[in-house]
């Protein structure tokens, strides 16, 4: 028997199926299958739209879109052999349309080296996005983000300082860009960047937080703790991981910051 919701997207998944096939006369099986296997996904049942996907590649074998769902529901299974696999199909037989689903495997790739830390697997990918759309902000701020973790400091600033061309108003963009010149050695910039944080978003906590770093790299503690408790107050994502930031490290033996880092954690707590 089906569950109410789940009667309510069959229904819903007959109703598309049936306006589609009075417009062509008829749907590919394979279509069929995206189309419910998409609804399952949608509702978090990976399992079964998993077993959607196999059905539909089974009658159109070469099916892009297919292979990404599958990357994509593979994924949330937490499989990333079967996600990395099918998004490598995704690309075999996107390579031709060069459309949405090939930039969509391309990103699942990156989104899996990026999960197991392997930084030049992920930098080709999201290169690869950006031979597909050279004005990407979202690829570039990305790319400036895994030059970072490479040390590749003047290609991280090339990447940050492109995303804020054209994401010059988002928050993250601008957080990345703030620590890569930090890295770069340019504090003013840095200082400058995170201060415009606070005038596209007034209530952010990244803000003062990056604006805490740039204390910390110029020396001054107290305005660095400061600093990162406003960022707390204003609700960090994830406090309970505020001790392992790599950017703290000079802090990890300050009591201060271990108390301050304790109490986030705590307010973290279910």
């Amino acid at each position: 028997m089906f569950s109410p919701r789940l009667l309510g997207v069959v229904l819903a998944m007959a109703s598309t199926l049936g306006a589609t096939a009075s417009l062509s006369g008829c749907v590919e099986r394979s279509t069929e299958h995206r189309i419910r296997a998409n609804a399952l996904f949608k509702m978090g049942e990976y399992r079964q739209a998993l077993a959607e996907c196999d059905r539909g590649l089974e009658e159109k074998g070469e099916d892009a879109s297919l292979w990404v769902l599958k990357g994509k529901t593979a994924f949330e299974l937490g499989d990333l052999g079967q996600a990395r696999a099918a998004y490598t199909r995704a690309v075999e037989f996107g390579r031709q349309r060069r459309g949405v689903f090939l930039g969509d495997a391309h990103l699942g790739l990156a989104v899996i080296a990026t999960r197991e830390r392997k930084w030049d697997e992920a930098r080709t990918q999201f290169m690869k996005l950006l031979e597909l759309n050279p004005t990407d902000g979202t690829s570039h701020a990305n790319l400036a983000r895994v030059d970072l973790e490479l040390g590749k400091i003047e290609e991280a600033v090339h990447h940050a300082e492109e995303a804020a061309r054209t994401r010059g108003n988002d928050e993250q963009v601008l957080f990345t860009l703030g620590k890569v010149y930090l890295a770069a050695g340019r504090a003013s910039d840095a200082e400058k960047t995170f201060q415009h944080i606070g005038e596209v978003v007034p209530n952010s906590s990244s803000g003062p937080y990056g604006l805490g770093l740039v204390a910390l790299d110029k020396g001054d503690t107290a305005d660095a703790l400061g600093k990162l408790r406003e960022a707390i107050d204003r609700k960090i994502p994830h406090p309970e991981k505020l001790a392992e930031d790599p950017a703290l490290a000079k802090l990890a033996n300050n009591h201060e910051f271990l108390s301050l880092a304790a109490a986030a954690s705590a307010s973290a707590a279910p």
